[in-house]
C-alpha cells in the first residue's frame, strides 16, 4: 500500500511539473497587442515627449539666464566707467573753482591794496 500512494504522488508531481512547464512556455508566447497595451505605449510616448520639451525648455532658460547676466556685467562696466567719468568731471570742477576761488582773492586783495 505505501508503494502504491509514493508511486501516486510521484506521479502527481511529475504530471504538475509537466502543466507548469506548459504553462510557462505558453507564457512566453507574444500576443497581440490590446487596446490597453496600445494605450500604454501611448501614454509612455507622451511622458518622453514632455520630457524632452522640458529639458529643451531647461536649456533654453539657462541660455535667457546666460545672456542675462552678460548683459548685466556689461551694464555695470557701463555704470562703472560712468562712476569714473563723473569723478573726474567732479574733481576737474572742483580744480576749476579753487582756481576761480583763488583768482578771485587775489582780485580781491589787489583791489584792496589799491583802495589804501
Amino acid at each position: 500500500m505505501k508503494k502504491s500512494v509514493l508511486a501516486l504522488l510521484k506521479g502527481i508531481v511529475l504530471v504538475m511539473f509537466v502543466l507548469a512547464l506548459v504553462v510557462g512556455v505558453s507564457g512566453c508566447k507574444k500576443a497581440e497587442e490590446g487596446p490597453m497595451e496600445q494605450a500604454g505605449k501611448a501614454v509612455d510616448e507622451g511622458v518622453s515627449a514632455t520630457k524632452d520639451a522640458v529639458e529643451t525648455a531647461g536649456e533654453k532658460v539657462g541660455e535667457g539666464v546666460d545672456a542675462t547676466k552678460e548683459a548685466l556685467d556689461a551694464a555695470g562696466q557701463k555704470v562703472g566707467e560712468g562712476v569714473d567719468a563723473t569723478k573726474d568731471a567732479v574733481t576737474e570742477a572742483g580744480q576749476a573753482v579753487k582756481e576761480g576761488a583763488q583768482k578771485t582773492t587775489d582780485a580781491l586783495k589787489g583791489t584792496a591794496e589799491q583802495a589804501k
